[in-house]
């Protein structure tokens, strides 16, 4: 008799204490649940704003590009660059923008190579002057594009030693030369000669406006010629898709769908073309268009030595046409 209270006060004590203890659940998942949620909705926020970066940077290079040799835009694109990658440097040391178990942003590289093309163009342009200034004859032609894009890679490369930047390394591939790819390759060469005839025939382009290329190849034979022409087409080639497909469009995939960072890439290489053949709107237009393809062509051959294939025939015909029209 004594047994059966005993057994239901032990019962109800176990009541109690599930109740208790159901009331401690249902009281904690409210904090932790509210808890849980503003981690990653954070995370979310700052993960949708992360492209801001990348579109600034994208801005400061392609300014480099079309300004970078003015004795005072030139100056102020560099600045704001610089303070540009120091302020995303400093941010992703933070670990704001959501890039946890990422990799980091590419925005830095994109203001960096700003910078570099910045500094060629003026430490070349310094050195011509200096050179001449001791009796080099015609040094000056040391800051003739592509040498200034050339350098501004060779910086980007040197200042991607400094792991501190975070800036990306990875964005040289070479390829493989697969059958799509050399099938695009042959339809891109005589589609872009053609339309570079065409335009030079519409615009009643005349070579002015490249009086140094002009004067630098009228003062040599035609064996000089024919070499320069060679060794401009690979230079030429190399830097830009180095630049372009390579560092710019690596760096701004980081931080923006594939379409966006090729869509940008492009525009940077249309606006490279402002002062250069084809020029002015036209110029960057066909330029933009001939990026895309380009990276395209990338794209399909996973590296850069096809793209730069066609390059290199695309300005072999920049180079002839030039000379019919000299």
């Amino acid at each position: 008799m004594s047994r059966l209270p005993e057994r239901r006060v032990g019962r109800g004590g176990r009541r109690l204490g599930h109740a208790r203890a159901d009331r401690q659940q249902l009281s904690r998942p409210e904090v932790g649940h509210v808890g849980n949620e503003s981690g990653p909705a954070l995370r979310s926020t700052r993960a949708q704003w992360a492209w801001l970066p990348g579109l600034a940077a994208a801005g400061c290079l392609v300014a480099a590009v079309v300004v970078g040799g003015h004795p005072v835009a030139g100056p102020v694109v560099a600045g704001v660059s610089v303070v540009l990658v120091v302020v995303l440097v400093v941010v992703q040391g933070a670990g704001l923008f959501g890039r946890r178990g990422r990799p980091p942003s590419g925005a830095p590289s994109g203001a960096a190579l700003a910078v570099c093309l910045v500094a060629a163009i003026w430490m070349l342009r310094g050195a011509g002057v200096a050179l001449e200034a001791v009796g080099v004859a015609g040094a000056t032609s040391v800051a003739l594009w592509p040498i200034p894009l050339v350098g501004a890679v060779g910086l980007y490369v040197l200042a991607s030693r400094v792991r501190a930047l975070g800036l990306v390394d990875d964005w040289f591939r070479r390829g493989t030369m697969n059958r799509s790819g050399l099938w695009l390759t042959a339809a891109i060469v005589p589609v872009s000669a053609l339309a570079l005839v065409v335009w030079s025939w519409a615009v009643g382009e005349d070579g002015s406006g490249h009086d140094s290329y002009r004067q630098l190849l009228a003062d040599q034979g035609p064996v000089v010629v024919v070499l320069g022409a060679l060794a401009f087409s690979f230079v030429n080639a190399a830097a830009e898709e180095c630049a372009y497909n390579g560092v710019a469009q690596r760096a701004f995939g980081r931080d923006m769908r594939g379409v966006v960072a090729v869509v940008l890439a492009a525009v940077m290489f249309g606006a490279s073309h402002w002062y250069g053949f084809p020029s002015g709107w036209w110029g960057v237009f066909l330029a933009a268009g001939y990026g895309l393809v380009l990276s395209a062509l990338r794209h399909v051959s996973h590296g850069l030595l096809l793209p730069w294939v066609a390059h290199v025939l695309a300005d072999l015909t920049i180079v002839a046409v030039l000379l019919m029209i000299w």
